[in-house]
């Protein structure tokens, strides 16, 4: 069971700031940097993220990965250093895509889902307030363990057919 004081602390984090950065979709060619956040709890993280870095290469796209251990949230799940102190950019702010291969339980993603200044989003659920521009819905895997990975090759399938 989730702590209340928990939970609500989430919904304030996510009320206190507003979802301004415009969004559309982009092809895979006019895309430069990207951001990836993977679920650090799921067993396929790291070859998540192997099969990530082999796909962009080719097309030149500069990967960063957000792979949060539990040491690097705060009480509430919050990301300690998701976002800089004031005045300062974010690391973001030139990214072209977001993709979270996070599910819906997991607040950091869902946190820097609404607030990534991407300029094209990907997830792999819905989330309120429509915050991905495309959102993947795949075959829910009985194995837990391949439950990042098994979106994957649809993600790579539609990211090469937008032009």
């Amino acid at each position: 069971m989730i702590n209340p004081f928990v939970t609500l602390a989430q919904k304030l984090s996510m009320l206190r700031h507003p979802d301004v950065a415009p969004t559309r979709i982009l092809s895979l060619e006019s895309m430069r940097k990207a951001t990836v956040f993977l679920d650090n709890e799921d067993a396929d993280a790291d070859p998540a993220r192997r099969e990530l870095q082999q796909f962009f290469k080719p097309y030149g796209i500069e990967v960063r990965f957000l792979c949060p251990q539990k040491y690097e949230l705060n009480w509430y799940g919050k990301m300690k250093k998701a976002r800089p102190h004031k005045g300062e950019p974010p690391e973001d702010i030139d990214d072209d895509l977001f993709l979270s291969l996070a599910g819906p339980d997991n607040f950091a993603a869902c946190y820097e889902a609404r607030y990534s200044h991407a300029k094209f989003k990907v997830g792999i659920f819905p989330m309120e307030g429509n915050v991905y521009d495309l959102v993947i819905i795949g075959q829910k895997s009985d194995d837990v363990l391949s439950r990042q990975t098994v979106y994957i090759p649809t993600i790579k399938d539609i990211l090469q057919k937008i032009k």
